[in-house]
């Protein structure tokens, strides 16, 4: 109680060092007003760590946000074996990982990613492709319309842990027509699931 008298008095004589005309109970009044921002710190203060885990993710950071949707605008034709695909319209590029000029995704940030691809043949043609993390096959998809008038498509997702700068990209295996549909038939596209 004597501590509190003493900043009431204290309050008090800042203000009429400063020129002011508050009073004792509009002093109080200020009081009051500080007891209650104490308590909600206190409150904030008492959050358990439970709920602080729940606000905030291990490490206590804000994750990145990675996600990237492209297709093709115009058939690609004239392929080889293990040719990158070049998915040439970008609709979604958040973080940057994309490169519409040569169809490699670069991961911006060391986690756990989701790609999924989808290739489309039209009448009388086929491809295989395979998704590739730096030069190594982790994925095949094969669309087959060779011997019927009619589209075929396939897909495939793969889920992959990568390291920061570590690429990703759609090609041609060995077996096709040396065509893949465009037209926005097919797609490429990937997001970053969680970091670490």
């Amino acid at each position: 109680m004597l501590c509190r008298l003493l900043i009431v008095f204290t309050c008090c004589f800042m203000v009429l060092a400063r020129g002011g005309n508050l009073t004792l109970d509009e002093c109080l009044s200020r009081i009051g007003e500080l007891d209650e921002i104490k308590e909600r710190l206190q409150k904030l203060e008492s959050i358990s760590s439970v709920s602080r885990r729940l606000l905030l993710p291990p490490g206590g950071s804000v994750h990145s946000k990675v996600a990237f949707y492209s297709q093709l605008s115009k058939d690609v034709d004239h392929i080889g074996n293990h040719q990158t695909i070049v998915f040439d319209t970008v609709t979604t590029n958040i973080g940057g990982g994309y490169n519409p000029n040569d169809g490699i995704f670069t991961a911006p940030v060391t986690g756990t990613y989701v790609f999924f691809w989808l290739n489309t043949n039209r009448d009388h043609s086929y491809m295989n492709t395979e998704l590739v993390r730096n030069s190594v096959v982790v994925g095949k998809s094969m669309s087959d319309a060779m011997d019927h008038i009619d589209y075929a498509a396939s897909s495939n997702t793969a889920v992959l842990q990568l390291n920061e700068g570590e690429e990703v990209w759609v090609r041609s295996g060995t077996w096709h027509s040396a065509v893949v549909a465009g037209d926005f038939y097919s797609t490429y596209s990937g997001w970053l699931l969680y970091e670490g």
